[in-house]
């Protein structure tokens, strides 16, 4: 029953300060943005309303990459403030171990990896990509937040072209600001179409209200233009999709298929096995931080800890992004890429326990 207690005591204590850190975090991110869209000048352009609900679409993705920081955060200055309180002191005294201490501190930190994971990232991947809409729509950006537009080569009925926009829509069946370019035998271009929008039907792009250039020609203006084309929407959507802007109940099938068009999935598959290894992080992250917040010591303890915990875990966090990147580029497997650097870390943050617990 003691026991029972103390863990609901623990694990009250680690919410509060992950809720208190997230909420303020929250905030700092959110003021931080809408500074950015007053200096870029696109606040004058949505409006005050406008850019502060385009801002705050844009804060769960940024507080979806700040996740693993806030429960590192929250672990050490909820265990400092036991330490300094010398809470963990007597309980110590009372014979509880290390373990029976961190165990609330461990099962919060895999329920909000699990919570994040299938709960906030599906919400977080929706904001973005409406975000995502918006900007493509009233600003002229590229929903994939590279900032490329996309060309894709086509050829049906006899046609050979490449058609490109600043942006996709739609599902895949959309391009905007849509440039064509038509090929003769010889290789060489003949025509060249600009128009606002281009949408995907029936095996045609279709092109509104066109501009038409060809050699040794005016300009033409006719009310269509249709370009045939083989491509099917979901190749032109999985062209540009971004990962991050994918539900985690969504990444199986766009894996399937990216896989079944020929394309490289292992973006998609990296963020699926990232996102699966999000509760293992936290996990990693709570380890970390239990290695220097649960020594007890009179003097300096607090600086030191903080400073120590910080650059353990900015140094995981640097060593998952960089595996990321390994991953989606098909130098390791994505699996490997995803695991293997949060497994690492918690084994070895659970070394240096049993070395401070044991010895």
């Amino acid at each position: 029953m003691m026991n029972w207690t103390l863990n609901r005591y623990f694990l009250r204590l680690y919410l509060t300060s992950f809720f208190s850190t997230l909420i303020a975090v929250s905030a700092l991110v959110y003021l931080v943005d809408m500074i950015e869209l007053s200096r870029r000048g696109r606040s004058e352009v949505l409006g005050f309303a406008g850019a502060a609900s385009f801002s705050a679409l844009r804060v769960p993705a940024f507080m979806e990459q700040a996740f693993p920081f806030v429960v590192l955060f929250a672990s050490i200055f909820t265990l400092l403030n036991l330490n300094r309180r010398l809470e963990l002191v007597v309980a110590r005294g009372a014979g509880v171990s290390i373990w029976q201490i961190l165990l609330p501190f461990a099962a919060g930190s895999v329920l909000l990896g699990l919570a994040a994971t299938f709960v906030y990232n599906p919400f977080a991947a929706w904001t973005k990509a409406q975000a995502s809409s918006i900007e493509t729509s009233v600003f002229g950006g590229s929903p994939s937040d590279v900032g490329e537009e996309i060309w894709l080569r086509q050829s049906a009925d006899g046609v050979r072209s490449i058609i490109g926009g600043a942006a996709v829509g739609r599902g895949g069946a959309e391009l905007r600001h849509a440039s064509a370019f038509l090929f003769g035998a010889d290789g060489s271009i003949t025509q060249r179409i600009d128009a606002d929008q281009a949408t995907l039907e029936n095996g045609q792009w279709v092109l509104d209200k066109p501009r038409v250039t060809r050699i040794g020609y005016p300009p033409s203006y006719p009310q269509q233009f249709r370009l045939p084309t083989s491509l099917r929407p979901e190749y032109v959507e999985q062209r540009v999709a971004d990962p991050e802007a994918t539900s985690v109940w969504s990444l199986p099938s766009k894996i399937e298929v990216a896989g079944s068009l020929g394309l490289n999935a292992n973006a998609f598959d990296m963020q699926y096995q990232t996102l699966l290894a999000r509760p293992a992080l936290f996990l990693a992250m709570t380890l970390v931080a239990a290695t220097v917040g649960t020594r007890f010591s009179r003097t300096a303890q607090p600086g030191r800890a903080i400073a120590v915990g910080v650059l353990a875990g900015f140094t995981l966090y640097v060593v998952t992004f960089l595996a990321k990147a390994l991953g989606s580029n098909d130098i390791i497997p994505p699996v490997v890429a995803a695991w293997f650097p949060v497994l690492a870390a918690g084994l070895l943050g659970v070394t240096i326990l049993l070395h401070q617990e044991d010895g």
